[in-house]
């Protein structure tokens, strides 16, 4: 920049620009130029410029912050339940997501594919799941890492005991309390140390994983009965619910006009057993609710 008679505290603020990492950082070190730039006339374009740049960089920044809004946004709830997909680079997320729903990601042997959160959905007998892949933990901003606090559970995708470690690590540094671990590659080698492992080249252990991931959400498939036909897609409810729960999901009214309930699967002791209100159901119940004339 050319000389314009600047103080010791005005370079001091250019430096700090140079040297700022972040585009926050950059924005401060150049309010700080501004208001310490020379005021005579021969640093008017100086000053023109300082302006001009923080413009520009607040333009930028400001950009930046829409685009991680809308990503946050996107990530929005849209199933029964949200699962995330968590892992370091090339540990077969995307291979993954691909395999469990409709989503195409980019599946590579290039590290650091996946550079913002993927999803699809996929259909676990009626209760659907929305996956969300995270790209590489190397890789992830911590808005990203974040949501997956707020899933209903996380799988931590891993090929390496010294992944193990670094995937306990991380999950105990966000606080994530509901997950899975899960090993890849099993066609290549087992490491013996996961309840869970799979392979997403053979598809070997893709069933059981569905299986442990529909068990680990705490949901229940609660099959209704009408005119002495079931319907097709179960009412989705948490573990412990009741037949009143059911009821309240069902209709508004059918917790005010309730008068008993016929109970099929698990939870009944015969079939067609007359229940009330506070029976316990259980996965893949059938309940055909009666009401008071």
């Amino acid at each position: 920049m050319a000389s314009t008679n600047q103080s010791p505290h005005f370079q001091k603020a250019e430096q700090e620009y140079i040297l700022a990492d972040t585009k926050q950082k950059k924005i401060l070190a150049l309010k700080k130029m501004i208001s310490l730039a020379p005021k005579h006339k021969g640093a008017e374009n100086l000053r023109k410029d300082l302006k001009r740049r923080l413009a520009k960089l607040k333009y930028v920044n400001e950009k930046e912050s829409r685009k991680a809004k809308s990503t946050k946004n996107a990530l929005k709830k849209e199933a029964d339940a949200t699962v995330c997909i968590l892992g370091f680079t090339n540990s077969g997320k995307s291979s993954l997501l691909a395999i469990l729903t409709n989503a195409h990601p980019v599946v590579t042997d290039i590290p650091f594919t996946t550079i913002s959160p993927e999803q699809g959905v996929y259909d676990y007998g009626g209760c659907k799941i929305q996956t969300i892949e995270i790209p590489a933990i190397e890789k992830s901003d911590l808005e990203s890492l974040s949501f997956s606090r707020s899933a209903d559970l996380v799988i931590f995708l891993i090929t390496s005991k010294e992944e193990l470690k670094q995937a306990k690590e991380t999950l105990s540094k966000f606080k994530i309390k509901n997950y899975l671990i899960v090993q890849n590659k099993l066609d290549l080698f087992n490491l013996n140390n996961t309840k869970i492992a799979v392979s997403c080249k053979t598809r070997e252990g893709i069933l059981n994983l569905k299986k442990e991931i529909f068990e680990n959400l705490g949901l229940v498939r609660i099959f209704t009965k009408e005119r002495f036909k079931k319907r097709a897609e179960p009412m989705i409810l948490e573990k412990g619910s009741t037949i009143k729960d059911l009821a309240k999901k069902v209709h508004k009214d059918f917790l005010k006009d309730f008068n008993y309930a016929l109970l099929w699967g698990p939870s009944a002791r015969f079939q067609g057993q007359r229940a009330g209100l506070n029976h316990v159901l259980k996965d893949q119940d059938m309940v055909e609710i009666y009401l008071k004339k």
